[in-house]
């Protein structure tokens, strides 16, 4: 029972550690920016200004509607 209790407090300690992080990114050739799972690795598609990572694709969207840079 002890080694259960101690099982769930390490997957629960570490579970944001796994957590998944969005990014705004821009095509550097249409000028659109989007919302990515994951960090973009190319010149085509790159981190939108700001850089910033974001918890959850909605919090993603929001940032993504504020930027000037998206707005085109």
């Amino acid at each position: 029972m002890k080694i259960l209790i101690a099982a769930v407090i390490v997957v629960g300690m570490t579970g944001s550690a796994f957590a998944r992080n969005y990014y705004v990114v821009q095509n550097t050739i249409s000028h659109k920016c989007s919302v990515l799972p994951k960090k973009p690795k190319g010149r085509t598609v790159v981190l939108a200004p700001g850089g910033s990572t974001y918890k959850s694709r909605s919090e993603a969207r929001v940032a993504l509607a504020a930027l000037a840079a998206c707005k085109t």
